[in-house]
């Protein structure tokens, strides 16, 4: 299996705040959910990643999406493909 490496615009996201925001007030604005050591791991090495969970995620949508958007935001519900049986279902 092959690992597939993304990149973020955290670094840009920050930079456009206004004012801009650094990975200490990242990690202040979501609440403690994103630690300060995560905060500044995303930060760094131009926002590429190799591992990025969905709680990370959310946190970060939470953070960054005015609430007008995230209200707009739905996500579909997860799918198996035909012949495949999900884990508690």
């Amino acid at each position: 299996m092959q690992l597939m490496v993304m990149r973020l615009r955290l670094p840009e996201l920050l930079k456009q705040q206004k004012p801009p925001m650094t990975p200490y007030g990242l990690s202040k604005a979501s609440g403690g959910r994103i630690s300060l050591s995560t905060a500044y791991r995303l930060s760094r090495n131009n926002g590429v990643v190799r591992y990025l969970d969905s709680e990370l995620l959310e946190t970060l949508c939470d953070v960054f999406a005015k609430p007008a958007e995230r209200d707009q935001v739905s996500v579909p519900a997860v799918t198996s493909p035909p012949g495949i049986r999900l884990k508690g279902t």
